[in-house]
């Protein structure tokens, strides 16, 4: 039972653990918008490729979940993401998904290249839709200011996906 661990073992299969405990957290947020209107919370996928796609599956798995819209620069990403929304609209450019799609997208989740993060999530945020925003949030303190200012003054709900810090067992482990 109580077999000796090399470190290369202990790092995979804590790697591993942390990976899976990681990925409940964006459905676990989703869960948690608090909404006015009744119905599922409809959900847009901004990146859909990489740490995209493993948020939107999380996120699409939750049964209030209704993915309504897909965007990605490189269309070759929606072939994967479809399973996930096979009726949501699909875009290149968020500011037109924003545009588009207005009042029709509860939230998103901004899982972009990190240079990207702030700006989306800034334009989501003027549209009244709540963030789930991938780290680095921001590339600058200011940015990061100006964010927490929009998000208090809209009212909106915000989320950084720090995975390990959004689960059950790491505020267990802070108590």
């Amino acid at each position: 039972m109580n077999q000796p661990i090399d470190r290369r073992s202990f790092l995979v299969q804590g790697g591993l653990l942390s990976a899976a405990a990681a990925s409940l957290s964006p459905a676990a947020w989703a869960a948690g918008i608090p909404r006015k209107r009744q119905g599922k919370l409809r959900h847009a996928a901004i990146g859909c490729g990489g740490m995209g796609r493993t948020d939107l599956v999380r996120i699409a798995s939750h049964s209030d979940v209704e993915v309504v819209a897909l965007c990605d620069i490189d269309t070759n990403m929606f072939e994967e993401a479809r399973k996930h929304g096979p009726n949501a609209k699909e875009f290149q450019d968020y500011r037109v998904m924003f545009k588009e799609m207005e009042g029709q997208i509860d939230s998103c989740n901004v899982s972009t290249p990190d240079h990207m993060h702030a700006a989306i999530a800034m334009a989501a945020m003027a549209a009244g839709i709540h963030v789930y925003c991938q780290k680095p949030l921001t590339r600058t303190v200011a940015e990061a200011r100006a964010m927490a200012k929009r998000a208090k003054d809209k009212s909106i709900v915000t989320q950084m996906g720090i995975q390990n810090h959004s689960n059950a067992n790491y505020a267990a482990a802070k108590a």
